[in-house]
């Protein structure tokens, strides 16, 4: 899928607690049994000996091995967009919005099970190519739509100087992992902590809206329209 076509979907509807409980067991094998084997390895009949569930449930909930896969990855991205629309987020502020996005999504990618998933879809992306490709619409394509659609409404708004929203996001999400992530797939680091987490976001929506503020001309002068912080007050330079 190229970029032009990236479109930010709502999560559907969450399925009964029963089932939802059945296909949260079934999920955590799966994420064991691919980590273990690799994607071409592993077997449904691994992941059902180890959720205990049936394969008949299974192929109800999610078809195939693959199926399996994509839930994984859709899962992973549904938690960063839990209770977040670009509809919800665009009467805020810039930086009130950015900064609650921005640490929901730092707080999951450096998760374990979101590290994990990424280790193993570097390992898989050479040999199965249509699952990489599912794997970035479904995760990173996914959050660059988001992003993409809210810089897009806060443009039209005049909120903040936008040129390509899609360029904008890539920036914006550059900007929160860093190299933080990276370190963290390697393994020479640990994830980051709730505080660590907050200093990086607030450095990163502050950089960025930096660059993205309105502005205003006075005497031949661009001058920065500061974005309204949590509270009402003006953001300081």
């Amino acid at each position: 899928m190229t970029d032009q076509t990236d479109k930010f979907e709502p999560p559907a509807p969450a399925p009964s607690k029963r089932l939802a409980a059945r296909r949260q067991a079934f999920l955590e094998a799966a994420r064991v049994v691919f980590e273990d084997k690799g994607f071409a390895a592993a077997t449904i009949d691994e992941v059902i000996a180890l959720s205990g569930g049936s394969r008949q449930t299974l192929y109800t909930l999610f078809g195939d091995k693959q199926g399996l896969f994509e839930a994984l990855v859709t899962g992973t991205c549904q938690s960063i967009f839990h209770g977040m629309t670009p509809e919800k987020l665009a009467p805020q502020e810039p930086e009130a919005a950015l900064t609650g996005f921005g640490a929901r999504y730092l707080g999951i990618i450096t998760s374990p099970a979101a590290l994990s998933l990424n280790r193993l879809m570097v390992a898989e992306a050479p040999r199965i190519p249509d699952i990489a490709e599912r794997y970035w619409t479904l995760g990173p394509g996914r959050s660059r739509a988001f992003l993409a659609e809210f810089f897009r409404r806060q443009g039209s708004a005049g909120k903040l100087r936008i040129d390509d929203a899609e360029t904008a996001a890539d920036h914006f999400l550059e900007m929160l992992s860093g190299t933080i992530r990276f370190k963290c797939l390697i393994g020479v680091r640990k994830p980051p902590d709730a505080a660590e987490i907050e200093a990086i976001v607030a450095k990163a929506v502050r950089q960025f809206l930096e660059g993205a503020e309105p502005r205003r001309v006075v005497a031949g002068q661009a001058i920065r329209q500061p974005c309204a912080v949590p509270g009402g007050s003006a953001a300081r330079d």
